[in-house]
């Protein structure tokens, strides 16, 4: 026999596993086919990609740079995977990362321990950044955030080194070893609009976020093939609310929020798989760009409906998708759900089910949040009040009827005033009164009909 609390920890799994599988298959359904496939190269000699390991797309001539690790060179195509340059010679290029503000692209070199600088319009070497005091063992991954610091992993060495494009060390983060602080083998960085810092700590299984000050925050993920696990995570790359993760050795990606929580799998796209990925950037236009290292490919997927959310929940909304705008939005972090559009979405969603309890939470969320629009929900909350109290009536006393069109008049309904007035009296002992001036009324109207008719008699 089953006990309470084993039967609670199973429906609590089977609870998590329902979850996952409905954004897994939300994700994939979106997710259904690759928009592009980059494999083959120009050039005579070595004519595909081999084990490219991370992938950018340089906004403003729309190009995308792909570190062909293996073949020790950098391959530039356009967006149709037409290539436009190749530049040979790299000692196994891993990471890159565009400084707009000078036209330079600083790449790391894993097998030469150095980081290269290109020329933003040539893309040919122009130098080497070195970093003050700093010697790197096995460069991987690279970032830069909005004040222009650089962010790089010193794989071997188990550390993240911050510094600016002159060089100049600003702080490091973390040593080998077990602890929160502590990695082994990192890999990739990505810096998110608050300034946390996401790396994947490859061989701990696990990607561990840090404030801007490199405080220890929180971790996603253990070993394992499970959902909420990884297998050596490679990479990481963080957009708005949105972050994907470089699953590796479960060939496949993981998205979450922000706050750490679960949003999809991605591994079957269409009739296709995945295979040991590794690098990821997601462009302006809000698809995700992968090096699908084990298929020797770079691929372009249409992520679109994750990086403008609110556009992509309001298409739901007008066609009708109301349980699936729920799941999807269910999905969103607390500090996004808390947003006035997002919560005016959830509103028509429950205004759509004709759920009244949940449209009077939504709306009384958007009159304390939506200061722009606090009349028009001040306007709505009086309504919705003055329609519960009404369907009350007969279902709840008449002290709860009351109270409810005192809210419906305090939002400014004056439709609730005689209802409101009636409910009171009623309250005060009204019904019986009521009767005795009812039956008053009608012996004045008796008494007036029988005026009339004798007054008839006396013309005859």
């Amino acid at each position: 026999m089953m006990t309470g609390k084993k039967h609670d920890w199973c429906l609590v799994g089977f609870i998590w596993v329902f979850v996952v599988v409905v954004f897994h298959s939300t994700v994939e359904a979106q997710i259904n086919k690759i928009e592009l496939s980059i494999e083959e190269v120009a050039d005579q000699k070595t004519p595909y990609l081999n084990y490219p390991v991370s992938v950018l797309v340089q906004e403003s001539s729309g190009l995308v740079l792909i570190s062909d690790w293996a073949n020790d060179r950098l391959v530039i195509t356009d967006q149709n995977g037409k290539t436009q340059k190749i530049i040979p010679g790299l000692g196994g290029p891993v990471g890159m990362v565009y400084d707009s503000a000078t036209n330079r692209i600083y790449l790391t070199e894993q097998k030469t321990n150095r980081i290269r600088i290109l020329d933003g319009s040539t893309f040919s070497p122009v130098g080497e950044l070195k970093i003050q005091g700093i010697t790197l063992n096995e460069p991987r991954g690279l970032w830069m955030d909005n004040d222009r610091k650089i962010y790089l992993v010193d794989t071997m060495n188990s550390r993240i080194v911050i510094f600016d494009d002159k060089g100049t060390l600003i702080s490091t983060i973390g040593k080998e070893g077990m602890g929160n602080d502590e990695f082994y083998y990192p890999r990739g960085v990505s810096v998110d609009s608050q300034g946390r810092i996401w790396m994947t700590d490859t061989l701990h299984h696990t990607v561990k976020v840090f404030d801007s000050a490199g405080k220890y925050l929180f971790r996603i993920g253990k070993g394992g093939s499970g959902p909420d696990e990884l297998d050596r995570p490679r990479y990481v790359v963080v957009k708005d609310e949105t972050v994907i993760i470089s699953d590796y050795r479960n060939n496949r990606l993981k998205i979450h929020n922000t706050q750490g929580e679960l949003v999809g799998i991605i591994d079957k796209i269409g009739g296709d798989h995945l295979l040991n990925p590794e690098g990821l950037w997601i462009d302006r236009s809000g698809y995700l760009w992968v090096a699908d290292s084990g298929n020797n490919r770079v691929v372009k997927l249409d992520m679109t409906f994750l990086m403008n959310r609110e556009a992509y929940l309001a298409s739901l909304l007008s066609e009708d998708k109301i349980d699936e705008f729920l799941r999807e939005a269910a999905t969103l972090s607390t500090e996004k759900r808390q947003q006035p559009e997002i919560r005016a979405l959830f509103y028509a969603a429950y205004q759509k089910k004709d759920d009244l309890e949940n449209m009077i939470v939504e709306a009384e969320n958007l009159w304390m949040n939506d200061e722009e629009n606090r009349s028009t929900w001040s306007e709505e909350l009086g309504k919705l009040y003055y329609r519960k109290a009404t369907q009350s009536r007969v279902t709840q006393p008449a002290e709860t009827v009351k109270a409810l069109y005192r809210k419906s008049i305090q939002y400014g309904n004056k439709k609730a005033y005689i209802p409101f007035i009636w409910t009171s009296f009623l309250m005060l002992g009204g019904s019986n009164l009521f009767l005795i001036i009812l039956l008053i009324m009608l012996l004045v109207l008796l008494f007036v009909l029988y005026r009339i008719r004798i007054a008839r008699t006396r013309r005859w």
